[in-house]
């Protein structure tokens, strides 16, 4: 982005930054990634090209932009996570709720190739990232000492977004609870 969203932003930056994230969301509701122009996110957004050039780099940046404001609402309803597999698994239950509750934008990632999607590799990396992050920060035992911490972390975070791929894609029909048996019994390394 080529502006510090960690700063103070005025009400007209914070207007723009809200039409450009909704317009990509409903964008990407409708058609495939790899077809939406940022002629489209401008007339969606009803601001000009140069206006968007301001703000993003390319629609790239708007995504990554639009995945980490997401991420951040998905991610602060988790409530005083505890250091133990229960913040793991509310994590995992806060991304499906969020694709289960957003089913055009989920519609559109199997319509364009489904895991193997740029979409989706774009929006699996970034929740790695950010569940990673999540999961160094809270969700890790202090006193693991088997295990170098960010490892235990990585595989945590692949561990999720794994579980996810296979609930969204895979078997879709899954429920929670069932998809929250499997994830504990592969937390405890159960085969």
């Amino acid at each position: 982005m080529k502006i510090d969203i960690t700063q103070h932003l005025t009400l007209g930056a914070k207007r723009t930054l809200k039409a450009f994230r909704i317009a990509m969301f409903e964008a990407l509701g409708e058609k495939e990634f790899d077809k939406i122009t940022v002629n489209d996110i401008c007339q969606k957004s009803e601001y000009p090209r140069a206006t968007f050039y301001n703000y993003f780099d390319d629609k790239l940046d708007l995504l990554q932009y639009l995945w980490s404001y997401i991420g951040r609402d998905i991610f602060k309803k988790i409530p005083d996570i505890t250091r133990n597999e229960d913040g793991l698994i509310e994590t995992f239950n806060l991304l499906l709720d969020f694709f289960h509750s957003n089913k055009p934008l989920l519609e559109n990632i199997k319509k364009s190739n489904g895991v193997d999607s740029h979409l989706w590799h774009n929006t699996a990396g970034y929740l790695k990232r950010e569940a990673n992050r999540i999961i160094v920060e809270y969700c890790l035992p202090s006193t693991s000492k088997r295990v170098p911490p960010k490892l235990l972390a990585r595989f945590y975070s692949d561990l999720i977004v794994g579980m996810l791929e296979w609930c969204l894609f895979e078997q879709p029909d899954v429920d929670k609870e069932t998809a929250d048996k499997y994830l504990t019994t592969l937390l405890h390394g159960g085969l």
